[in-house]
């Protein structure tokens, strides 16, 4: 049996993994969790039924794996913790709000997988299959979209986060893209705005993305749909290559659930991906086999979200692989 704690509860996909997690039982078992605020963590144990740790050393110590769920800025630290007390981890996305704090967490001698839950998805999969046949000939254009209501809490907060939508959802469509196609980005720029005076981080934008093979990419992320939408959360794709192509709708299966109170809910029709994510990390653990998804993956993506923020704020295009600290 995997025993398994989370650092931090302060991210939306905590609970989610709660109990995803458990529900590979008896494989694995959630032990408890450790947030900087006693107080959430007090809450969040107390809903999920889950021990609290005064301190993250005392979780570590206590478990095979960890499952980072706290702030952005706090992930270098709290990996650190883990890995010097041999913990098998999973980091949820970007890999730290600037390249310092992800060039930490990497320089890490650890066992670490990033949370890029869309990889698992079906109709990526798919594509990346038919991508790697060599059928469909060599890229040359892609589009991303990914939009939602804004996820409030830490997320608004730019010392913590890093970054709004831009920093949310650009790491994914960068890595969902790459690993379709394995393709490497060259530069980045992009313009951001924000829907509501008050907002302290970035809640639209527009990116655009070329490869070292010379193709192009735009993205498009953003937390522009409103508390209850039905259908306000997408992740859908397209590429173009020399031979065709190929449209990918990376939340297409699963029926969505309006409440009499407005409230969304998207339940897939699958065990989903967030599932599949898990339980491929899981299995990693117990085969001894390599993290799924390296954290070089992870900076990968991250550098592109960095990089459109950087670009936001210049005006200029940003050159990514001048950016590249060596792992």
């Amino acid at each position: 049996m995997t025993t398994v704690g989370l650092l931090g509860c302060a991210h939306v996909h905590a609970a989610t993994y709660v109990a995803e997690l458990r529900r590979l039982a008896p494989r694995v078992r959630v032990l408890g969790l450790h947030d900087e605020q006693p107080e959430r963590s007090r809450r969040f144990a107390d809903a999920h039924g889950l021990e609290v740790f005064a301190t993250a050393e005392s979780l570590c110590e206590s478990v095979d794996a960890v499952v980072i769920t706290a702030e952005h800025a706090r992930y270098a630290g709290l990996a650190r913790v883990a890995a010097e007390r041999g913990c098998r981890i999973l980091c949820e996305k970007p890999l730290g709000v600037d390249a310092v704090s992800s060039d930490e967490l990497r320089a890490l001698d650890a066992w670490a997988s990033v949370a890029f839950p869309v990889r698992y998805a079906p109709a990526v999969r798919q594509a990346r299959r038919a991508f790697r046949s060599g059928s469909l000939g060599g890229l040359l254009a892609m589009s991303g979209v990914n939009h939602a209501p804004a996820p409030g809490g830490f997320f608004a907060d730019p010392q913590l986060s890093g970054g709004g939508a831009i920093v949310d959802h650009v790491v994914h469509l960068a890595d969902a893209l790459r690993f379709i196609t394995g393709c490497e980005y060259a530069d980045v720029f992009a313009e951001a705005g924000r829907l509501h005076a008050d907002s302290r981080v970035e809640e639209v934008a527009q990116v655009v993305v070329t490869t070292t093979d010379g193709a192009w990419a735009s993205i498009d992320p953003g937390w522009s749909r409103p508390q209850g939408m039905a259908g306000g959360v997408d992740f859908e794709m397209q590429l173009w290559f020399e031979g065709g192509r190929v449209l990918v709708d990376a939340f297409a299966r699963h029926a969505v659930l309006t409440s009499p109170g407005g409230r969304v809910a998207h339940l897939p029709y699958d065990p989903g991906i967030d599932a599949a994510m898990l339980a491929d990390w899981v299995g990693a653990i117990e085969d001894g086999a390599p993290p799924p998804v390296p954290l070089e993956e992870g900076w990968r993506a991250t550098r592109v979200a960095l990089g459109a923020l950087e670009s936001a704020a210049t005006g200029d295009v940003v050159d990514l692989q001048s950016k590249e600290i060596p792992a």
